[in-house]
């Protein structure tokens, strides 16, 4: 039973079907990644306009739209997290299947005796897990932003909204560094499936034997 559910979130969170299929975290986290910390920025906006900040007393006539926006923003943005949290957590769980959660790097001496060189948490795997424990929290700070001000005229932020939203926009962006981190870093999830895996493939056939001006110049391995 276990193995049927895991098949089906393959084919649901990680876009594993069809002969040219496609990883849907990536195309699905760009909504939430945009619309959270925009609804956090307009709280902290909301929140920096009702002081005495010259710069600011611009927006004071706006305050109501500011406060709307930012409620709106961040309900669709709530909204839009359901797929991207569930394509990440399948994608999490695949990572730790396959790479383990800890490593082990060992290297032969000048006795050609092995000896572990480094060993810990799986650099990729504990990026990962801080990526998601961060989007988890600010999914939660969202959800609260939401409640306690869903029935409040206006939608009006409290201070304690204010508060958090300055508290989680910094912890998301760096979140979102982290998700870049695990794709441009360590390829997680780069040329896995499809085309693009059967592309891969086909590279490793050439090996990169040098430049003849601005020509890179491969030689054919299997000919």
């Amino acid at each position: 039973m276990s193995e049927t559910v895991w098949n089906i979130a393959q084919v649901v969170g990680m876009g594993m079907f069809g002969s040219n299929s496609h990883p849907v975290h990536p195309a699905v986290v760009h909504f939430p990644v945009t619309l959270l910390p925009l609804s956090y920025a307009l709280d902290v906006l909301y929140g920096l306009t009702g002081t005495n900040i010259p710069l600011l007393a611009a927006f004071h006539p706006h305050l109501l739209d500011i406060a709307k926006a930012s409620y709106y923003a961040n309900l669709l943005g709530i909204v839009s997290s359901i797929p991207t949290v569930l394509s990440g957590d399948v994608e999490m769980v695949a990572m730790i299947k396959g790479k383990g959660l800890f490593e082990r790097i060992e290297k032969k001496n000048a006795n050609g005796e092995k000896v572990v060189v480094s060993k810990g948490t799986n650099p990729t795997v504990r990026e990962g897990l801080i990526h998601g424990g961060l989007n988890v929290g600010a999914l939660v700070v969202s959800l609260y932003n939401w409640y306690t001000r869903r029935r409040v005229p206006g939608f009006e932020p409290s201070n304690t909204n204010i508060l958090l939203s300055g508290m989680t926009l910094p912890l998301m962006m760096y979140s979102a560094y982290l998700g870049g981190s695990l794709v441009y870093k360590y390829g997680v999830a780069v040329q896995r499936q499809g085309e693009a895996a059967q592309i891969k493939e086909d590279m490793k056939k050439d090996e990169f034997k040098g430049y003849e001006g601005q020509t890179m110049v491969k030689e054919r391995k299997d000919q």
